[in-house]
């Protein structure tokens, strides 16, 4: 059964991450990076990386993202947080 994440360019299947569009599944062995709204770095990670794209679709969605991750930040300041990695994080 597939379930729908907070992002809407993906889902879940079978413990793997789909693309909602194409239904193909993200290798387990092709790394993936998440920010998350309480990031105070965040926006502007996202703002950079609008600015490096250059399909105007793309860009559209990034914005609708930056737009979601700054009404979270307006709404929860009590939330947003220097990002910090636990200690068990192993990188093997």
């Amino acid at each position: 059964m597939r379930r729908p994440t907070q992002d809407q360019k993906f889902d879940i299947e079978d413990g793997c991450l789909i693309n909602s569009r194409s239904g193909e599944a993200i290798p387990a062995d092709e790394p993936v990076f998440i920010l998350r709204g309480k990031d105070c770095h965040a926006i502007e990670a996202l703002n950079q990386y609008r600015d490096l794209c250059l399909s105007d679709e793309h860009i559209e969605a990034i914005e609708q993202r930056i737009k979601g991750f700054e009404d979270f930040a307006a709404k929860n300041p009590g939330r947003m947080k220097e990002p910090d990695t636990n200690p068990s994080f192993n990188n093997q």
